[in-house]
């Protein structure tokens, strides 16, 4: 598998026949929301088709040409006249051009037109259908990280019927949940407002945290692993917020085993993998340990 970020984004970003057959169901008006969100940046676009040919193509012949003329006159002989045949060939050059630089944008819009992962998000929102995954939760413990990027500074959030974008606190409430299937699960839930660079930050009131319950319904745009949307519904599960805040490596670890984005089959979505599930136990356990003394604090 290539390392390439961009390979890897898009490749994050287009169906992938090794992902299992899921349950369909119809979109909702949330579902619509995030698949257009998503889709923005999978758009055809006259700007990056012809961009790159109209900025370069008009010097790349010419130059090319003079490369090869100098590195012919410096190897095989000495006395070319590099001027003159420049000045003699300018017609034909002038043609090449052209054709160089139609070509290259003919190239573009023939690339762009039926690029796999462009005209899948032009035509997925249509189709109205999105696949998902149902999880059963027994029991659930959160843990808090505060991670602000200044060069990602929002949060989307879905409220009041549309998406919203409001600033990122940088704190987020990651709740790791055992499932009866016997799988640690990860869910995670950011918070707006005001940020720090501590590695503590201003823990959200407890009406606002995440409160799981025991099914857990996660929306795919069909084909992918990319999340249009979570549901609860049932019964609350036991649940035991923690006062501990993840150090940057054990939130880089966490993000990573818990396959929320960038990550391909047979991973799946949320679900923490058996050789990682080790270390999430642990993570656990040093959390619950910090119960006791922050509660005789409280």
């Amino acid at each position: 598998m290539t390392n390439d970020p961009y390979a890897r984004y898009i490749r994050f970003h287009t169906p992938d026949a090794h992902i299992a057959p899921r349950e369909q169901l119809p979109m909702s008006a949330e579902h619509l929301a995030w698949a257009k969100q998503y889709g923005v940046v999978h758009q055809f676009s006259w700007l990056s088709v012809l961009l790159p040919p109209l900025c370069f193509g008009p010097m790349l012949p010419g130059l090319v040409f003079l490369l090869g003329l100098l590195l012919y006159r410096g190897i095989f002989d000495g006395g070319l006249d590099v001027d003159g045949i420049i000045g003699g060939s300018f017609a034909w050059l002038a043609v090449a051009t052209v054709v160089f630089t139609a070509a290259w944008a003919l190239r573009n819009y023939w690339r762009d037109k039926h690029d796999p992962t462009t005209r899948y998000w032009q035509r997925m929102p249509e189709a109205g259908v999105v696949e998902v995954e149902r999880h059963t939760l027994v029991e659930g413990f959160s843990v808090w990280a505060n991670s602000y990027d200044p060069d990602c500074n929002t949060l989307t959030l879905w409220a009041d019927g549309e998406l919203k974008s409001v600033q990122d606190s940088g704190v987020a409430q990651w709740v790791l949940a055992k499932t009866t299937a016997g799988h640690w699960l990860v869910v995670k839930k950011g918070f707006s407002g005001g940020f720090s660079y501590s590695r503590e930050g201003q823990m959200p009131d407890a009406h606002c945290h995440l409160q799981p319950r025991a099914e857990l319904s996660v929306a795919f745009a069909p084909g992918t692993h990319i999340s249009l949307g979570q549901h609860f519904s049932g019964a609350p599960i036991p649940m035991v917020t923690t006062p501990y805040w993840l150090t940057a490596d054990e939130l880089k670890h966490l993000a990573e085993v818990a396959h929320h984005w960038l990550f391909f089959p047979p991973d799946r979505y949320g679900v923490v993998n058996t050789h990682d599930a080790g270390w999430v136990q642990r993570l656990v356990d040093k959390a619950l340990a910090s119960v006791g003394p922050q509660s005789e604090r409280g």
